[in-house]
């Protein structure tokens, strides 16, 4: 009978319905994107053929790019693009305006904060402890 109920639960989820046997209940979800070949293709996932020229000179730069660089670089970019993908969506936006608002600063202004934050890397743990202390206090 078990059998049975995972087998019919199991062979509902395809199709987006699952169906809590014995309780009455219906819980309707979205199928996944990998069980819907056709919104793949209109995306055009994966399909290198379709890019424009322009756009596959681009992806063959950047994979020229990719590939040029140490294995230890390449791991680092994976982690940190991994470490992206598990940010919640409150803390990618904030990261994303930072990001902007890094931009839009002139090249002097950035070389200035880079000097201010090479000096407080500088400074030893207490002295950096002391400064935040009287930061935080009124």
């Amino acid at each position: 009978m078990v059998e049975n109920v995972h087998r019919t639960v199991r062979c509902l989820s395809r199709w987006g319905v699952v169906t809590a046997l014995g309780l009455g209940i219906v819980i309707c979800f979205s199928t996944p994107a990998w069980a819907q070949p056709k919104r793949r293709q209109e995306k055009n996932w994966g399909s290198y053929q379709s890019l424009s020229p322009e756009e596959k000179a681009r992806f063959n730069k950047r994979l020229r790019r990719w590939k040029a660089l140490p294995p230890e670089k390449q791991r680092d970019l994976r982690r940190r693009m991994k470490q992206w993908e598990e940010l919640p969506p409150e803390e990618r936006t904030l990261y994303e305006q930072r990001f902007h608002q890094w931009q839009k600063l002139s090249p002097e202004e950035r070389q200035m904060i880079r000097e201010k934050l090479k000096k407080w890397n500088g400074l030893p743990p207490q002295d950096r402890e002391e400064i935040l202390r009287r930061f935080r206090t009124p």
